[in-house]
């Protein structure tokens, strides 16, 4: 696939989908790599290809081990040449070496309903963080990790109502308006 095939014209740097459980980047992630005829990379998938079902190894091994060669992959899915979508777990960016990585991406956070991400969750089968009170586990996780998705975020955008199609052209526009006008970062995008 020629890069930038399906618009005339490709990002210079990979594009990076971060959010909570349920958000949607794996989704989006596929629909935009499709829309911008980009290689589309999921970290999960990429974790469970060298290491096996993240829920077994999370319980095997523990968070920290998790964490360290979770962080290993997305280091070697960014340093892989050309641009490329990347959607990461939802704790990847617990990882400061991770978040200090990210600098030199096209960053977007992808906001939920909770009521959706639970549904999409399927109620948090096979999904270790969620055992127990999905609800209120997931804003517990999002209550922490929200600062950091805003933190390492060019842009805010909500999933919610929007099909990954739609998603995959909002993004496709903010990033190609980044790099020909370079708007003001940070900026939220129903």
């Amino acid at each position: 696939m020629t890069p930038g095939r399906a618009v005339g014209w490709s990002p210079r740097r990979p594009i990076v989908l971060v959010g909570p459980m349920g958000s949607g980047k794996s989704t989006v992630g596929a629909a935009l790599g499709r829309a911008l005829g980009l290689e589309r990379l999921d970290a999960d998938e990429l974790f469970e290809a060298d290491h096996g079902p993240i829920p077994e190894y999370f319980t095997a091994h523990g968070e920290p081990a998790f964490r360290r060669a979770e962080e290993q992959v997305i280091d070697e899915a960014l340093r892989r040449p050309g641009p490329r979508v990347l959607s990461l777990g939802g704790g990847a960016v617990l990882s400061a070496l991770t978040r200090s990585r990210l600098a030199a991406c096209h960053v977007v956070f992808l906001t939920v309903d909770e009521e959706v991400a639970l549904r999409r969750l399927g109620g948090g089968e096979g999904r270790p963080v969620l055992a127990g009170d999905p609800g209120r586990t997931w804003r517990r996780i999002l209550a922490e990790r929200e600062g950091l998705y805003r933190e390492v975020s060019d842009w805010t955008v909500d999933t919610t109502g929007r099909t990954a199609h739609q998603l995959a052209e909002t993004i496709t526009r903010l990033v190609r308006e980044a790099e020909t006008a370079s708007p003001t970062p940070g900026a939220v995008h129903p």
